[in-house]
């Protein structure tokens, strides 16, 4: 048994779906990518700043930071990726990492569809409702633009200087 009264709501919660993302895709644009691009230049200035305090000689491109001291070097590479920035860190081939600058979701539950006919389509609207809540997610993070380091090891900073230390103490 199917009821039109549920199709109905799936139908409505889509196109609710269907806005928040382009929503998002907006915010992206012009809120989103600027601020990342901002923050990579304040990690590549933060990072230029404390290995050449360290007696490294730095040198800086638009996607990549070298710094040698010796022989030694170590690089830092940038690649774009859907909101976030990759920062490949490698210290003379001996240790490499990756660290992200992304942007912070933050998962919240937001309120379920509520259907009193339990039907074929319930299971649907289960997996919309999970939709909208990531969907209603994002633009929420989007709106905030807070932004988190995050490295392969799951470890998250809340500043480009905390990961500086990190990295490099």
């Amino acid at each position: 048994m199917y009821s039109l009264s549920n199709f109905k709501l799936l139908v409505e919660k889509q196109e609710e779906i269907d806005a928040i993302y382009q929503n998002c895709d907006e915010l992206k644009k012009t809120t989103v990518a600027p601020k990342i691009s901002c923050e990579v230049d304040h990690f590549f200035e933060c990072s230029k700043n404390h290995l050449e305090s360290q007696g490294f000689n730095v040198t800086v491109t638009t996607s990549k930071l070298k710094a040698l001291y010796k022989e030694a070097f170590i690089t830092i590479d940038k690649h774009s990726k859907d909101l976030e920035e990759c920062i490949f860190i490698n210290l003379n081939n001996y240790v490499e990492d990756q660290l992200s600058i992304m942007l912070d979701i933050e998962s919240q539950q937001s309120q379920q569809i509520i259907t009193y006919n339990k039907d074929g389509f319930s299971k649907a609207l289960e997996q919309v409702n999970d939709k909208l809540n990531r969907a209603k997610n994002l633009q929420n993070a989007c709106q905030a633009t807070k932004l988190i380091y995050k490295n392969n090891q799951n470890n998250i900073f809340h500043s480009a200087n905390e990961a500086i230390n990190y990295y490099f103490k």
